[in-house]
């Protein structure tokens, strides 16, 4: 049988219980990897990785994160590693989607918004990358989406938040280039459906791409 192309790569991805982030990690299960999943809703992430567990490929396990605590993300990220034997990736796929126009949002709506897909993207980036930097290599895959560039009707902080998201990345890129710690960013347009966004992680993953 032909070795599966990620075979030993350990993946940590939050927002793992539901959606985009599920499905990253039964594609990266898919090519041999073992995986973390993390989610602030513990019952659903014990729940999907129970439920991945029967699929064929790696490890999988499922534990609690706030992704918007950098202590709670730093213990996460060291608990993935304790389970695998160390860290080769860390997706950041946690997010919240817009609800409506910006006037009809209440003040909490923005808060948890910038929170979650912005300012929790720059925590898991950080705390992952000091950790490959100090081990010598890794890779950081942050998910975000192009609707920030022309700016979707509806979803102005969303937009402004992914805006932020991949600005990050382009810096980060740049200012890692040369290194073997990668960040990448994957921006689908609104047209793309989630096996495209996977495959692209997956595709950066093995192909180590940054930027």
């Amino acid at each position: 049988m032909a070795r599966k192309a990620l075979a030993g790569k350990r993946v940590a991805i939050t927002g793992g219980a539901h959606g985009i982030g599920r499905e990253t990690a039964l594609a990266f299960l898919a090519e041999g990897a073992d995986v973390v999943l993390g989610d602030v809703d513990v019952g659903a992430v014990r729940t999907a990785a129970d439920q991945l567990t029967r699929s064929p490929g790696g490890t999988v396990i499922g534990l609690a994160l706030d992704v918007t605590d950098g202590a709670r993300f730093g213990s996460f990220l060291t608990c993935a590693e304790r389970r695998l034997g160390g860290l080769d990736v860390v997706v950041n796929a946690a997010d919240v989607l817009p609800s409506g126009p910006f006037l009809a949002e209440s003040e909490a709506e923005p808060d948890l918004r910038i929170d979650v897909n912005l300012r929790a993207v720059i925590i898991g980036t950080r705390v992952a990358t000091q950790r490959f930097v100090s081990q010598g290599h890794g890779q950081v895959v942050n998910i975000g989406t192009a609707a920030g560039v022309p700016a979707a009707l509806g979803a102005a902080v969303y937009c402004a938040t992914e805006h932020g998201v991949a600005g990050l990345g382009t810096a980060l890129d740049r200012e890692r280039s040369g290194t073997r710690v990668i960040v990448s960013t994957v921006a689908p347009g609104s047209r793309a459906d989630q096996e495209t966004i996977v495959d692209a992680v997956v595709d950066c993953v093995m192909h180590r791409r940054g930027g």
